[in-house]
């Protein structure tokens, strides 16, 4: 019979780590920022304090970790692709792949904690920072693509690269917002419609 292969120290608070982030996930969403406690957390996790705190200085600290790990990681993902002629999706595709992720259930509890850390970001100056690094994070990416796409083709965009990233995150945001408080007024097909209708004459 084979010997079990034991996990090494740093195996075994990488899991941890994971761990607290899914019973984090669900705390958070159940409770709000502002509901959930350390206490919490572990508990959800099945673990003590002395583990959180091995890991995480504080709830703000796991907080911001959820967020980019679950959020900022898949924008990233789509910016980075586009940043690739062969794979680069069109605006329509774009759209819909934005609106997938707001129709998805990960996305919508996502979008929730998203919401909760504007809501205290107008409060507290660590929260504001955390979500402006959301957003020139995305924004850095994906003026990025555009300024490729438009020098693979030889043309000047008529709008600075990082102007046109602000809008299309502008957009994103403004219709998820949109559509979480008024689903009828503003659907989800709207997405691809709006991406392409808008930002076609940029599209390099």
């Amino acid at each position: 019979m084979a010997a079990v292969r034991r996990m090494t120290r740093a195996e075994q608070q990488a899991q941890t780590r994971a761990a607290l982030l899914d019973a984090a996930e669900r705390v958070f969403v159940e409770r709000g920022f502002q509901g959930s406690s350390v206490e919490a957390i572990t508990e959800a996790a099945g673990f003590s304090r002395g583990a959180f705190y091995s890991n995480f200085a504080s709830k703000e600290e796991l907080f911001a970790e959820l967020l980019q790990d679950r959020v900022y990681a898949g924008y990233r993902r789509m910016a980075e692709q586009s940043a690739h002629a062969g794979e680069r999706p069109s605006l329509r595709e774009v759209g819909d792949r934005l609106a997938a992720i707001q129709d998805s259930p990960d996305g919508r509890w996502l979008f929730r904690l998203w919401l909760e850390l504007l809501a205290h970001a107008g409060r507290d100056e660590r929260f504001r920072e955390l979500a402006a690094g959301f957003w020139t994070g995305t924004r850095k990416l994906t003026a990025a693509a555009i300024e490729q796409a438009y020098a693979e083709t030889g043309r000047t965009p008529a709008v600075a690269p990082t102007d046109l990233a602000t809008a299309l995150i502008a957009l994103d945001i403004g219709l998820a917002l949109q559509h979480f408080v008024d689903p009828q007024g503003a659907p989800l097909a709207l997405y691809p419609t709006l991406y392409e209708a808008l930002f076609a004459g940029h599209e390099a």
